[in-house]
């Protein structure tokens, strides 16, 4: 799909309209075997240093196509910073006594990124354009074809630490043959299914494409492990089910969080030592997303690590 998502959508399915959809999108299985749950990653405006200076605005439409492609690709989870005002100008609207309760989205479940990604767009030029709304120096040019070249940088960084993960340069080309290679350019709106017939348009899907496969290719892996998501006295929920492919009476240790241990002078975390066992459980009940487990032995609290038992009862 190349029109790009409405953002106010994406923000209101992270903040639960479509929480069984989304859940059931978060974790995927590598090909080489273990299970790896989606990072998050906000989308900001673009900066414009082409040059160009007309009536498209690149900033936001660039950042529309990057989260368009990067939700098509099924490995992240996109949430928008850029419409977050509107967003929760609309929650406070819901909170109003003269609205109905029925579907109001709930509060405090709008989604934490994890990296933030950046992006500058370098070059956006056509050649040979017969509209003349992109200068060229070459005249003759103008009776044979035009030729299009979108460059756009993307910086991604960890919320977390700071760090920048991934730094890419991306370009695309393309050319169109005959007199009418660009007239059209400027009754076009970016980004719609007109404009990808374009060179520009093809030239711009080239660049976004190539920088996406970069940027899906430098996220660090996030593995899925079993936790503890919920403790009622003996009833414990675990944070998988069929999704993982867990099943009734699996039984798991029970671990404390581990504890990082950092380098006093740079702050890496350069070893972790293991949580100590508190306790044993069961699974009894497993569910779409989640499983019931009932606790044999110790205690569990939530956001407790769980290994698997391999001696079954």
């Amino acid at each position: 799909m190349r029109r790009s998502i409405p953002f106010l959508v994406l923000f209101l399915l992270a903040a639960g309209c479509a929480q069984r959809q989304a859940a059931s999108r978060g974790v995927r299985r590598d090909p080489a075997g273990p299970l790896l749950v989606s990072p998050t990653l906000a989308v900001l405006e673009f900066e414009n240093r082409s040059g160009f200076s007309g009536q498209w605005n690149l900033g936001s439409g660039m950042a529309d196509i990057l989260t368009t492609r990067l939700v098509d690709s099924g490995r992240v989870t996109v949430v928008d910073r850029r419409s977050i005002e509107e967003v929760q100008r609309e929650l406070r609207r819901q909170e109003n006594r003269f609205f109905r309760r029925e579907g109001a989205a709930q509060q405090g479940r709008l989604r934490l990124a994890r990296y933030l990604v950046r992006g500058t767009v370098t070059d956006f030029t056509v050649t040979g354009d017969t509209s003349g709304w992109f200068a060229s120096s070459d005249v003759s040019a103008r009776a044979r074809s035009s030729r299009a070249r979108v460059a756009v940088n993307l910086m991604v960084s960890d919320v977390e630490t700071g760090e920048i993960i991934s730094s890419v340069q991306s370009a695309g080309h393309a050319s169109g043959r005959g007199l009418g290679g660009g007239a059209q350019y400027r009754s076009l709106n970016f980004g719609g299914d007109a404009y990808f017939r374009t060179p520009l348009g093809r030239a711009t899907e080239m660049a976004i494409d190539r920088a996406v496969r970069r940027v899906l290719r430098d996220l660090p892996p996030i593995y899925w492990e079993p936790l503890v998501a919920e403790v009622d006295g003996a009833r414990v929920i675990v944070n998988g089910g069929r999704n993982v492919k867990l099943q009734p009476g699996q039984r798991f240790s029970v671990h404390e969080e581990p504890h990082h241990v950092t380098d006093p002078l740079t702050g890496d975390v350069i070893d972790i030592t293991p949580g100590r066992v508190t306790g044993r459980i069961e699974l009894t009940i497993v569910k779409d997303l989640s499983s019931e487990a009932r606790l044999l032995q110790g205690s569990a609290t939530r956001g407790a690590q769980l290994r698997p038992l391999h001696t079954q009862r």
